[in-house]
């Protein structure tokens, strides 16, 4: 089977279906911390730290990735 690269139309819409999934989840899990938090006046550690995890994977990798788009540019 030959895998074909994504076309720029393809990664743009790949990358907007990217940011609406996280946009969701992120979303979600904060409606879940706020009805646990109201339900048992506990608070919802583990929804937080998900949360945590996952905004600094997406921003550490956002500024890897720039940062080594950038590098290869002003090396050519």
């Amino acid at each position: 089977m030959k895998i074909k690269k994504a076309d720029e139309m393809e990664m743009q819409i790949n990358i907007k279906s990217s940011r609406l999934a996280y946009f969701f989840v992120v979303i979600s899990l904060l409606v879940w911390i706020i009805v646990d938090f109201v339900r048992s006046s506990d608070f919802p550690y583990i929804q937080l730290s998900i949360i945590c995890l996952q905004n600094a994977i997406f921003f550490g990798s956002k500024a890897y990735l720039t940062r080594k788009m950038t590098r290869e540019k002003n090396e050519k």
